[in-house]
């Protein structure tokens, strides 16, 4: 069944349905939450268009934007179907949409995330030439129920190596320009974005929602007895709903082996704590076993993860 249908750019009025559409990927937001996202970061808007019935009624949408966790010439692609709307079409004419789209802006390749517990969404992107490229974890922790008492002694081994920990809370802007240099680095060296090009420290900044709910004071440096800056852990404020987000946990290169990566995690953990949160989430690529393993050792429940999938065009 396709009579009826049409096809058509998205407009503020349909926030109400693409939260909903959303909320069947597992990302709990609201109209409001989108469009003031929307209206922080226009440059970043994705371009999103919607599949409605004769009555007007939305059945499906599709996002496409470029994402600074993908090589620069791809695009970051979502095509989301009402349960009720599957299996008739719907996601194919939003599929062949986006596709012309991006290849009309010269895209090299497409990237989608998938639930790793959604066999079927699964194999719709695979018949469409799309490949398993990498798997990321979600992990949560219970803020409530968190006690650090047992990991007192790896706070007291980074102590008795002269390590002290500090926060970005009354930094100047050199410093805070050291900061973003710092990550952009370390970024780098993370599984995700080896051997991508660098970002830039306005993405940095970005990522790190400096301009949007700022907590300087969750930005977290590790400093050697000499004020080397050894380490980072960057935990970030969400709002709708309220949870602490540790976007990243990195060590300079100078500093591995130093067992620092979990004293990190708990300046990030406290604070969060006295800020009232309840839950701290993160998500960690499969083949960064070390950082999975501290998050076990403190508690991080797994949740479902994601399969990042891609295609070339």
């Amino acid at each position: 069944m396709t009579a009826g249908w049409t096809l058509r750019p998205f407009t503020p009025a349909d926030a109400p349905a693409l939260a909903a559409l959303l909320g069947l990927t597992g990302r709990v937001t609201t109209p409001e939450a989108l469009l003031a996202a929307d209206a922080a970061r226009p440059a970043e808007v994705p371009r999103r268009w919607l599949l409605v019935d004769e009555r007007g009624e939305v059945l499906s949408g599709s996002q496409l934007r470029p994402f600074a966790f993908l090589p620069p010439t791809f695009r970051q692609v979502g095509v989301l179907v009402l349960p009720q709307w599957r299996g008739q079409g719907v996601g194919q004419r939003l599929w062949v949409d986006a596709k012309q789209a991006a290849e009309a802006e010269g895209a090299g390749g497409l990237s989608a995330d998938v639930s790793d517990t959604d066999a079927a969404s699964l194999a719709w992107a695979q018949r469409r030439g799309f490949a398993i490229y990498t798997h990321r974890f979600a992990s949560e922790l219970d803020l409530t129920a968190f006690d650090p008492t047992p990991f007192q002694a790896d706070v007291q081994r980074a102590v008795a190596q002269g390590v002290t920990f500090t926060d970005l809370s009354s930094t100047d802007e050199t410093t805070l320009q050291r900061y973003l240099n710092s990550v952009a680095d370390r970024l780098t060296e993370t599984p995700d974005l080896m051997g991508y090009p660098r970002w830039s420290l306005a993405q940095v900044r970005a990522e790190l929602r400096l301009d949007r709910d700022p907590r300087p004071d969750w930005l977290v440096v590790a400093l050697g007895p000499q004020g080397q800056w050894w380490g980072t852990s960057a935990t970030l404020l969400f709002r709708d709903p309220p949870f602490a987000y540790n976007a990243l946990t990195a060590i300079h290169s100078e500093a591995r082996g130093r067992r620092l990566a979990l004293p990190l995690k708990l300046e990030g953990i406290a604070r969060a704590q006295a800020a009232g949160l309840s839950v701290m989430r993160t998500n960690n690529h499969a083949s960064n076993a070390p950082m999975l393993a501290v998050n076990r050792r403190l508690g991080f429940e797994p949740r479902p993860g994601r399969y990042e999938v891609q295609r070339r065009l």
